[in-house]
């Protein structure tokens, strides 16, 4: 049997605090099947999941064989839903005939007086709000959705998406920062397009083009709000407004471009050029006497982004260990955190797993 996957180990303790994962997953073979209609059709599907089951995408890149997305879980105490607003997500999935049958059931049952009713009324919502406020859901449903219009379009059978995805527990702030960026930067490093506001189907292009809920995502990965300080509550965070976009978009850009520079002089010696941004560019960023930058760092050692499965700072990381010990590690595990390696060193990150 397939090993249970990693998840907060605050999830189910009634906590106020959400959790944050950056998910990814591989066309099978990983072949190179998903064009521009393949993308657009994802994303829709993606935004359509997002808002049915209440969770939030960060930022994401659909590439054309695999897909990368951040995505925020609520915390627990935010998953209570009036009837109304279970009403309003049905309406995202689903036909307006089939919606107001629901409605009127709902309707029906909400004024039962017998304990049968009031049992058949949480039946009902149940049968609905189970595929809510769940990553493994969100994901296994935008993956099947997606696997069987591709197929019903391409008239093919079978599996589409390579084994299982991969998951990473990400801490909020520097952390998830550092994620976003080399999420959105992965066309710009195989040569896709030369600015990431370029191509259009990643978080970043999204918010540029005026797309206000991948706004949101990326205001809430700078904001450093966490969710129990949010002024609308979760059930709002989809309309931030808050924030001023502006500001967020200026911020978001200089991190991009630090990490999209070109290694100009290093070049000649290792005759190989990285796809980036101008020299002039690149040598305003050595002003900073090599201090690494969050976008630099993105682009190192990109294992600890999709293997490290837990990523933060040294005690959150500690704390994540500590709360899985028994379940997802052993008892008898000593050692903690390891600090990235190589060109991470000092970089203010840890991981649950000690990569090359």
């Amino acid at each position: 049997m397939s090993k249970a996957r990693l998840l907060a180990p605050w999830v189910d303790d009634g906590s106020d605090r959400s959790a944050i994962y950056h998910v990814v997953s591989r066309i099978v073979g990983r072949d190179f099947l998903l064009d521009a209609r393949c993308k657009e059709q994802f994303v829709r599907y993606m935004r359509m999941y997002e808002a049915f089951c209440g969770v939030r995408v960060l930022t994401y890149c659909i590439m054309t064989n695999h897909f990368h997305i951040l995505v925020e879980i609520p915390p627990k105490c935010d998953r209570h839903l009036s009837d109304e607003a279970l009403i309003e997500r049905l309406k995202v999935l689903y036909s307006e005939e089939y919606v107001d049958q629901v409605r009127l059931h709902l309707e029906l049952l909400a004024k039962a007086t017998h304990p049968e009713g009031r049992a058949a009324h949480t039946e009902l919502r149940e049968h609905f709000t189970r595929r809510m406020w769940d990553l493994g859901l969100f994901m296994k449903t935008l993956k099947q959705r997606f696997s069987t219009w591709y197929n019903k379009k391409h008239g093919r059978r079978g599996t589409l998406w390579e084994a299982r995805y991969k998951s990473v527990l990400v801490e909020n702030g520097y952390a998830a920062r550092t994620m976003a960026a080399y999420i959105e930067l992965n066309p710009v490093r195989t040569g896709m397009v030369e600015d990431p506001k370029a191509y259009r189907w990643c978080g970043y292009a999204e918010a540029v083009a005026g797309g206000q809920i991948a706004r949101n995502g990326l205001m809430r990965i700078l904001s450093e709000l966490d969710s129990d300080t949010a002024v609308d509550g979760w059930s709002e965070a989809r309309n931030i407004t808050k924030y001023d976009w502006r500001t967020v978009a200026q911020r978001y850009r200089l991190i991009l471009f630090e990490d999209g520079a070109s290694y100009d002089e290093r070049a000649e010696i290792t005759q190989q050029q990285r796809r980036g941004f101008s020299e002039a560019q690149w040598k305003k960023e050595q002003e900073r006497k090599g201090k690494l930058s969050i976008a630099e760092i993105a682009r190192c050692q990109s294992r600890y982004f999709v293997e490290g499965a837990v990523l933060g700072s040294r005690e959150w990381v500690n704390e994540v260990i500590e709360g899985i010990k028994g379940d997802f590690l052993s008892e008898n595990r000593k050692a903690l955190s390891s600090q990235m390696r190589g060109a991470l060193d000092g970089c203010g990150l840890w991981s649950m797993r000690k990569l090359e």
